[in-house]
């Protein structure tokens, strides 16, 4: 992901950053707002990492994959070119198959521009049906720092 800062576990969460880069942008300087599911893909792609299994082993390396099945925005305030934004990560539901995530992006000043609502379902890959929530996925969560919800 774009930016200096490394991503890391942020205290029952997962935190990174980004610049929002000039590609991001409409004329008036403003996020397009199809790029909060890219910001928020992009942190989901780099806590798989932080958890000790980046997304381009996990596609290939295992049986099953994790597609999304619902995404939701809600936006409050403009992303601007050239702005430092905060990505926070927070476990908000598991399921039988399903995990999902919630993305608070944060401007530099911390205050919230707008939440991505990710809802991820495993899936076998040779017969595209859904099956139960590995356990390795909970686990590679766990270890970038997002706890079950409820947990302490």
């Amino acid at each position: 992901m774009p930016g200096s800062i490394p991503p890391r576990p942020s205290g029952g969460g997962f935190a990174t950053e980004l610049n929002v880069r000039f590609p991001d942008v409409d004329a008036a300087g403003i996020v397009y707002f199809a790029k909060a599911f890219d910001y928020a893909h992009l942190a989901w792609e780099e806590l798989l990492s932080a958890g000790g299994l980046p997304l381009h082993e996990a596609i290939p390396g295992r049986p099953w994959i994790l597609p999304l099945i619902h995404a939701e925005a809600d936006y409050r305030r403009p992303m601007r070119f050239g702005e430092r934004l905060r990505v926070e990560a927070s476990l908000t539901d598991v399921g039988g198959s399903t995990v999902t995530l919630r993305y608070a992006i944060k401007g530099n000043d911390g205050e919230l521009r707008a939440t991505v609502t990710l809802i991820h379902c495993a899936v076998d890959k040779a017969s595209a049906r859904r099956i139960t929530l590995p356990d390795e996925v909970l686990e590679v969560l766990g270890r970038a720092g997002l706890g079950l919800p409820g947990s302490p």
